[in-house]
């Protein structure tokens, strides 16, 4: 009798997941078929892509030429210092461009550029432009990781010492290549129950490729956030790539310190680390982390060319409907740079923690 219940049990708590799942995917079905309803009513004119050439100047005033080609900034205070970041990124750009029309300047940026125009949507217009391969020739996921272990190292020492935030990095407790809080895996478990809504068969929207960051607190928010897409549970074979362009280095923070190939993917099965293996020195991750205290300050030029070389990446890739797991400076200067894009209603603040957008893309 025990065991018959016992086995009872089983297939009930079973078969309510079963229907929570089904629900969870119908809601999506139904909130894209809505909208497909919409578009066909109305014949609206879709929202146009959002393009510039420099950053909104009504935002930022154009600076005077100065060579940034050594800029970098540290973090002292705040979530990272958006402003200092986003007036230094844009005077970089568009020092760039115009020394580039000058014809003076040698850059890391050495190749000819590649850009995209970029339309902001959310996740029901994200499953139609999925289906949608005349207006967009790919749908990107943007995501960055949630909150980490050196955030709130970082929160708990300015507290205790009242000094400046970038000082706990010399702390020698700062947490190195740190992984998620409890907080951090709750944000991107919220980003799960929206991605279980919306990607899935039923919708026509799920991921054909997983790219992540090689900084595990990245690594981390995606498995959590696409946990029926990864290598262990997707019946279709989503391939997840950890790529060394999306990692974060603009902060000189032993956060930033990276783990090596071996270690990550003994922690991280089903995640390819063959490019960011092959990206290091000698194939030894000391030579990237070989700086005695911090990492080194990276430049805005240097990750601009960064973010354009990934975009050159992803534009010759066969997958069209790709989620990237990164992290706020990194992210803020894929959109405003290559993809020269301004989420509505955004501005160009920088992602939140747990944050998840998608962009439809044009390639120029």
């Amino acid at each position: 009798f025990v065991l018959i219940s016992t086995i009872m049990n089983f297939i009930n708590r079973q078969h309510a997941a079963l229907l929570r799942g089904i629900h969870a995917r119908s809601q999506g079905t139904v909130a894209i078929a809505r909208h497909a309803n919409e578009q066909t009513a109305t014949k609206a004119t879709p929202k146009p892509y959002l393009k510039a050439t420099h950053f909104n100047s009504s935002i930022y005033p154009k600076t005077p030429i100065t060579d940034f080609s050594s800029m970098a900034l540290k973090r002292d205070d705040g979530d990272y210092y958006f402003e200092a970041h986003s007036e230094a990124l844009f005077s970089a750009l568009n020092s760039h461009l115009d020394l580039q029309q000058q014809e003076v300047i040698e850059t890391t940026i050495a190749q000819p550029r590649i850009s995209a125009t970029a339309r902001d949507m959310d996740l029901v217009e994200a499953a139609y432009a999925a289906r949608d391969h005349e207006s967009y020739d790919k749908i990107l996921i943007l995501m960055r990781h949630g909150e980490a272990k050196h955030n709130v190292f970082e929160r708990k020492y300015v507290q205790k010492n009242g000094t400046a935030m970038g000082e706990a990095n010399a702390d020698g407790d700062y947490p190195v290549d740190p992984m998620l809080t409890g907080k951090g895996c709750g944000q991107m478990l919220d980003i799960s129950r929206r991605t279980a809504t919306f990607f899935n068969r039923d919708t026509g929207l799920q991921p054909d490729l997983v790219v992540v960051s090689p900084l595990r607190r990245a690594i981390q928010s995606a498995l959590i956030s696409f946990p029926y897409h990864t290598a262990q549970t997707s019946l279709s074979n989503t391939p997840w790539i950890c790529h060394p362009m999306g990692m974060e280095q603009a902060n000189g923070n032993k956060s930033e310190f990276v783990s090596s190939p071996q270690e990550l993917g003994q922690m991280f099965p089903g995640v390819d680390f063959a490019l960011f293996e092959e990206s290091l020195v000698g194939g030894d991750v000391d030579e990237l982390n070989g700086r005695d205290t911090v990492p080194l300050f990276e430049s805005k030029i240097d990750l601009m060319g960064r973010t354009d070389e990934f975009l050159r990446w992803i534009k010759e890739r066969e997958e069209r409907v790709i989620v990237v797991s990164s992290h706020a400076t990194w992210l803020q200067s894929l959109c405003a740079f290559p993809l020269q894009y301004e989420p509505e209603s955004k501005g160009l603040e920088m992602f939140k923690k747990g944050e998840m957008r998608s962009v439809g893309l044009k390639f120029d």
